[in-house]
């Protein structure tokens, strides 16, 4: 069962538990934001579920706190940005926005990092981009530790999760397609485990390659694994799962097989509106593409055409009012740090 939770008091309260194990205000207030920002969204497996995890990512000393962020521009639409295992949406934040002022100029950019930790929902930074009138794809994967996903026709893991991300703007809300190129990140699998629930079919191995429902399964021991999406067709899940881990591994020189990379491994692509025809021109096309799209006639069993993103802003609206779903095992973690930290929960 869900508690609904105010989003102003879920900041407040995850800011004060990173600064009370030693993070500094503002990447606190900007590494909850991005969790927040990702339960209004409707996206709970990247939200609010994640505090208490990186809260023990702190004390384990996984995730440092007030580290240098370090950005070396290596061509003139290159550049990479050293993360130093900070909190991660403070690393990949700050590289979206090196990537949008490079194109700002060059008219494209690609900006890679390294020692990042987890990134949140990825979408989030080609909304940045979309909003400042780029069009940016964004691809993140993790090393050997978070090979979950089964190859097509494999029965142990290969890749992680691996999603994929790409953003527009139009002149309304932006367009933001955000997916795993699995069936399902970890992160809802886990989000199921909590409230006790049955994953839909298709999702799920168990260790012995066998397909289940139960989460606790997947997680073992033995460790099953996460299928690639496409169901039959799923080696084109496969396909682009292997794309991401080129551009997050490989490209930037790091081994897919190596037991020492830790985080993620993240490749902004951003390309300037500019470029090639005026910015409201663009924004005015894109707004008759989505047009275009919604007018199709909803087919039996649909109200109606959405386009992506469209589903998650209506969540945020809706959230804004109602509040944040948070599940009990991740709200009592979140009371217990704050009671060993002295936090008031209630606002």
């Amino acid at each position: 069962m869900n508690d609904l939770h105010c989003p102003k008091n879920i900041h407040r309260i995850g800011s004060l538990l990173f600064q009370g194990l030693g993070a500094g205000e503002a990447e606190a207030e900007l590494a909850t934001a991005e969790l927040v920002k990702s339960s209004l969204m409707g996206h709970d497996s990247h939200g609010i579920i994640r505090i208490p995890e990186y809260l023990g990512f702190i004390e384990d000393g996984s995730l440092k706190t007030q580290v240098p962020i370090k950005v070396s521009q290596t061509g003139s639409t290159t550049a990479e940005v050293d993360c130093g295992y900070g909190f991660g949406a403070v690393g990949a934040t700050k590289a979206i926005e090196t990537g949008i002022e490079i194109a700002a100029e060059q008219g494209t950019a690609c900006v890679i990092t390294r020692n990042c930790n987890h990134v949140g929902r990825l979408g989030s930074y080609v909304n940045t981009a979309a909003d400042a009138g780029m069009i940016a794809i964004a691809t993140c994967n993790s090393p050997i530790y978070g090979h979950h996903v089964l190859p097509y026709g494999g029965r142990e893991g290969r890749l992680a999760t691996n999603p994929i991300a790409y953003g527009a703007p139009t002149d309304g809300d932006p367009i933001v397609a955000d997916f795993s190129t699995s069936v399902a990140p970890e992160g809802k699998i886990r989000f199921y485990r909590n409230q006790q629930q049955m994953v839909p079919d298709g999702w799920i191995l168990d260790g012995q390659g066998m397909p289940t429902n139960d989460p606790n399964k997947f997680y073992g021991p033995p460790k099953g694994g996460i299928l690639p999406f496409g169901g039959t067709v799923g080696h084109k899940g496969y396909a682009l799962g292997l794309l991401v881990e080129i551009l997050g591994a490989v490209f930037t020189g790091v081994s897919t097989t190596s037991t020492e990379t830790f985080g993620n491994g993240v490749c902004f692509l951003i390309m300037n509106t500019d470029s090639f025809t005026q910015a409201e021109r663009f924004k005015s096309l894109m707004t008759e593409s989505v047009n275009y799209m919604k007018s199709s006639p909803p087919a039996d069993g649909f109200g109606e055409v959405l386009v992506p993103g469209e589903l998650e802003f209506r969540n945020r609206r809706r959230r804004l009012e109602e509040g944040i779903p948070v599940d009990p095992a991740t709200w009592q973690s979140i009371r217990d740090y704050a009671t060993k930290l002295n936090i008031e929960v209630e606002s």
